[in-house]
């Protein structure tokens, strides 16, 4: 950026090619990011727009609450004020990773339905072990269904 002292106190300031170029490559990125699987998307999470309210948002989409944790858009909405991530899980399902733990993964939290339900693969945290969902739609506890989930290494 490039500035220009115009008067006492006055300092105009102009973007540059290399200004320019940045921007480009930041949009670029988060245009790129949006391909990414979940555990990718979630150690980039500062490419991915930040929470806001009033803002429509679709199934599917990820959203960073601007302090490294990613979440998907479990069901399409427009967000609002008293409806924080954290704590709508009919709403945000938490990617688990963080900046600070990139390899983290979620505690199991009780699905509220169909939308938010754990699918095969799934891996979360439950009683201090990991377990990996064996199914898809899964909305039981490793304890109240064990035939829908595998105690996993690690």
């Amino acid at each position: 950026m490039r500035a220009t002292q115009m008067a006492r106190g006055v300092i105009l300031y102009e973007k540059d090619q290399e200004d320019y170029r940045r921007a480009d490559m930041e949009r670029l990125a988060a245009l790129q990011a949006q391909a990414l699987d979940d555990t990718q998307a979630a150690q980039v999470s500062s490419l991915f727009p930040v929470w806001e309210a009033g803002v429509p948002y679709a199934a599917g989409a990820r959203v960073s609450d601007g302090a490294g944790r990613l979440y998907k858009v479990v069901q399409a909405h427009t967000s609002q004020a008293d409806w924080p991530m954290e704590s709508t899980p009919s709403l945000y399902t938490p990617l688990g990773v963080t900046v600070e733990d990139p390899e983290a993964l979620p505690e199991w939290v009780q699905p509220t339905g169909a939308q938010d339900a754990y699918q095969k693969g799934d891996r979360v945290i439950y009683q201090g072990a990991v377990w990996e969902s064996l199914l898809d739609g899964n909305v039981w506890a490793p304890d109240a269904y064990p035939a829908g989930w595998a105690q996993a290494v690690g």
